[in-house]
């Protein structure tokens, strides 16, 4: 069903282009090889909302993925993008990422309408872009939720400022989940999320050489377990910051978020905290991630942390070696996501 949305929307795009010889269509892509193994443990979760995850055996499933992204600007107002994507840990099954349509309604704000990445971390929007940042994933402790996409409009205004440069994003949509891949494989049962009534605000400022940025987002929870409602109309909100530091050649990258889903007493904080130096064509990093979620009334809880120690080599102008060492230590006393682990990967990103 998907690829028919995607050839229907491509097919549109062409179809305008040759009647409207004004119209311009590009068409831009990237790729990720990547290839690993446990060293010690059983399993290493490299990508939560995939479910994508690596065992005793070397394999190039769990973060390989290739999209191709296509845009057309009609006119001086109006601009379609589609993106689609394939990835290993879905046994390369396309997706489509993003469909919609751009109007700049003034200089300073557009309106954004069809399908996007849900923005609630500083690199969702081009999380399986691989080339956009240092390691082999992003942090596997911080971006840990079940819906990655959403279907809505946006918002976006960017007020011209002579220090700062912002960008303000507001939203509103809704995603259905049926069997969704992370969740699944937790309940070990088949598992629909949808959230909807999602309302969402993202803040972006930069200069010279610190980046910030703020989410925040309230929705409301439905889910079904092989096919019964356990959740209906249930609020959940989620809030985060990110600080960013560039001065010179050293990088330091930060996180932090809380989820909160009052009505079962969950309240998940996540944290990311990474440090690279860019020497030439080399930038090694160390990062420490983690996630904590206290003991629930209901007898759940959740706690991992991951240290990462990795390397960069930007050998070609699009092409970047990436090989990358994780450790795991899973303290979760009731649950255990795949328990502790050690584990090594390699990989190629590129952009086309």
């Amino acid at each position: 069903m998907k690829i028919r949305i995607l050839a229907r929307v491509i097919a549109f795009l062409l179809l305008v282009y040759s009647v409207n010889s004004t119209a311009e269509i590009e068409i831009s892509g990237y790729a990720s090889i990547v290839g690993g193994k446990v060293m010690s443990g059983t399993e290493f979760l490299a990508d939560y909302p995939k479910a994508g995850s690596y065992d005793n055996d070397w394999s190039f499933t769990p973060d390989s993925s290739i999209g191709l992204q296509i845009s057309s600007q009609l006119d001086d107002y109006l601009k379609f993008t589609a993106q689609l994507s394939a990835n290993g840990a879905i046994d390369f099954e396309p997706q489509i990422d993003w469909a919609y349509a751009n109007y700049q309604l003034l200089p300073e704000l557009s309106l954004h309408a069809g399908r996007k990445r849900l923005p609630l971390n500083y690199y969702s929007d081009f999380f399986d872009l691989g080339y956009a940042y240092y390691w082999i994933r992003p942090p596997v402790d911080n971006y840990t939720w079940q819906i990655s996409s959403f279907n809505g409009v946006s918002l976006i205004y960017e007020p011209a400022t002579s220090q700062w440069d912002s960008l303000f994003n507001f939203y509103v949509g809704r995603e259905d989940s049926n069997e969704n891949e992370l969740l699944s494989m937790l309940f070990d049962e088949s598992v629909d999320e949808t959230w909807k009534n999602i309302i969402g605000l993202v803040g972006e400022f930069s200069h010279s050489w610190i980046e910030l940025r703020f989410s925040l987002m309230n929705s409301q929870l439905d889910r079904y377990r092989n096919d019964i409602e356990v959740s209906h109309d249930v609020k959940q909100r989620f809030s985060g910051i990110s600080i960013n530091l560039y001065p010179n050649n050293l990088i330091l990258l930060s996180e932090y978020n809380i989820y909160r889903r009052t009505a079962d007493d969950i309240e998940v904080k996540t944290h990311m905290l990474s440090l690279g130096y860019k020497y030439k064509q080399w930038t090694p990093h160390l990062t420490r991630s983690g996630l904590k979620q206290s003991l629930t009334s209901a007898g759940g809880d959740e706690e991992h942390y991951t240290n990462s120690l990795g390397v960069r080599w930007d050998f070609r102008t699009n092409i970047a070696l990436k090989i990358q060492f994780d450790e795991v230590t899973d303290k979760g006393s009731v649950i255990q996501i795949k328990g502790d682990s050690k584990s090594f990967s390699i990989g190629l990103d590129m952009v086309f």
